[in-house]
């Protein structure tokens, strides 16, 4: 989920685009082969919707993950969730 870039940093902190129909789509592929499937990243930037936490939380919620408080994170390097 990643964008093309047409969305303007100034606008970031909010979705811009929906994105719904297309995270709806990947979610139902996910779970359709999840027999087959150890292990999924899928990543998700500001550029794709407006604002990737919410991204994320929305597609976190469509595969039956519980959302993430990222403000709590206060991450300073990825790490697993």
């Amino acid at each position: 989920m990643i964008g093309d870039r047409s969305i303007p940093e100034s606008d970031f902190g909010k979705i811009q685009k929906d994105r719904l129909k297309e995270m709806q789509s990947w979610a139902k592929q996910l779970k359709k082969n999840s027999k087959n499937i150890q292990l999924a990243v899928v990543a998700a930037n500001n550029h794709y919707a407006g604002f990737g936490p919410e991204t994320s939380n929305t597609f976190r919620t469509l595969v039956g993950l519980p959302e993430v408080a990222w403000e709590e994170k206060k991450q300073t390097a990825l790490d697993a969730f």
